[in-house]
């Protein structure tokens, strides 16, 4: 039961919150939620003005790659983009590519391709950001801080703000994705503004707060893709609050996305 057992293509791994307090999953709600079954972390002040910056390394920092921001659609696939789709099925139109230099990597690059009648273009610029605190695993189990590699579905999506503008089913709720707290250091808060439920251990299509875990609780579950503190996580993957807006606009499930999680 590994997510690259053929049986599980699809679906995708992880577990835990996106603070410094947690007993499991990525997501953990704020308290008197009733959409919540998780205990929350101790709640603490954040100014007003947090809510609306944008979160998680920009242009310029150290994580950002150097190559292009975008490729002329007449440049061919690089190797390491093309091994990664080569993954991707055939019934699938978009792939958000995850790719990290190593398994006990913290930080990763992400990038957007779409599926044409001669391949695949690469969408926009390559986007900097962070994974699990422990790197990564093809086999994870619950706890080990690990993000789960893998090929898996992309079918909801929710978030602290409202809507964006996304395609997908979305879920808002101010109180359900709040978060206030610190992890490695860093701020917690606005983590949640967006996020993107990746299908690992969870019911594809179902909303993106459901605890269902259909592989049961050992592999964990929670696993998002949501806004960078500029920290590793404890198994979830994390752009700037900027990139997760041209993401959810991006995402079409008419065209059934999926994530490529990837390392080493």
């Amino acid at each position: 039961m590994t997510p690259e057992n053929p049986g599980r293509l699809l679906l995708g791994v992880s577990s835990l919150a996106a603070l410094a307090i947690l007993a499991a999953g990525c997501a953990v709600p704020a308290s008197g939620s009733s959409l919540s079954t998780h205990t929350s972390p101790k709640s603490q002040t954040a100014q007003k003005s947090q809510a609306d910056r944008s979160l998680g390394p920009q242009p310029g920092n150290r994580l950002f790659p150097r190559t292009p921001a975008t490729r002329k659609t007449s440049d061919p696939v690089p190797a390491w983009a093309a091994a990664q789709l080569a993954r991707v099925p055939a019934t699938s139109g978009q792939a958000v590519v995850v790719t990290a230099p190593s398994m006990s990597s913290t930080s990763d690059t992400v990038s957007l391709w779409a599926r044409t009648g001669t391949g695949w273009t690469e969408t926009g610029a390559l986007m900097p950001g962070h994974n699990g605190e422990k790197g990564w695993s093809a086999h994870r189990t619950e706890g080990d801080l690990k993000t789960p590699t893998g090929v898996y579905t992309l079918t909801a999506a929710g978030g602290r703000l409202p809507d964006p503008g996304t395609r997908l089913r979305y879920q808002y709720s101010q109180n359900y994705f709040h978060t206030a707290g610190h992890f490695l250091g860093h701020n917690t808060f606005g983590v949640f503004n967006y996020v993107v439920a990746i299908d690992f251990n969870r019911v594809a299509g179902s909303q993106v707060t459901s605890t269902a875990q259909p592989w049961g609780e050992g592999p964990g579950g929670d696993i998002w893709l949501h806004v960078d503190n500029g920290a590793p996580t404890l198994g979830c993957v994390t752009v700037a609050q900027a990139s997760m807006v041209t993401i959810l606009k991006w995402l079409n499930p008419g065209q059934h996305p999926v994530i490529v999680l990837s390392a080493g």
